[in-house]
């Protein structure tokens, strides 16, 4: 476990350059060209904050997964708000996503079979997190593309994340 925290540390110490990184493919990736009328400050800001979280968002802490629900609604809320596609928005999280785990392997922590066992590992985590990451982000989306309003709690969501008891990390 200590390689997975180790892997979560060197996204956190380094999220100011990875944040940079995302914001000029997401703006120059033609499957989220969207992303080219934000700023690239209001990108960076969103992202930056997201990597400085991830230690917290992965590892299992109780209590948090209404936090990271919310947080990825809103996500979706201003991408629609924004006039952002779902698809750009959902193509958006998979470059981060794969970015992350592809700068882990990049660093070359990964030197021993066991070390591979935990990258692989922390690969799983990430991309189950991602997976209910633009889950959310499209039930903001979508609730937003309906209403035409942003969030606000209701019984729906609350039905929502009920449904995903222990969902940031499988057991």
């Amino acid at each position: 476990m200590l390689l997975i925290n180790r892997f979560i540390g060197l996204i956190e110490d380094h999220a100011e350059s990875l944040s940079l990184k995302w914001v000029e493919e997401v703006r120059s990736n033609p499957l989220t060209g969207g992303y080219a009328k934000c700023t690239k400050k209001e990108l960076h800001d969103i992202v930056f904050d997201r990597f400085r979280r991830l230690g917290k968002w992965v590892a299992k802490q109780e209590n948090i997964d209404k936090e990271i629900a919310l947080s990825f609604r809103e996500v979706g809320e201003s991408r629609a708000k924004a006039g952002i596609k779902s698809s750009e928005m959902v193509y958006s999280l998979i470059l981060e996503r794969d970015m992350l785990f592809k700068y882990i392997k990049d660093q070359g922590i990964v030197t021993e079979g066991i070390d591979l066992n935990r990258a692989l590992q922390f690969g799983e985590q990430l991309n189950y997190f991602y997976d209910k990451a633009i889950y959310f982000a499209l039930v903001g989306y979508e609730r937003f593309a309906s209403s035409g309003k942003g969030a606000g709690e209701d019984n729906e969501f609350e039905k929502t994340l009920q449904g995903f008891k222990r969902w940031l990390i499988r057991e």
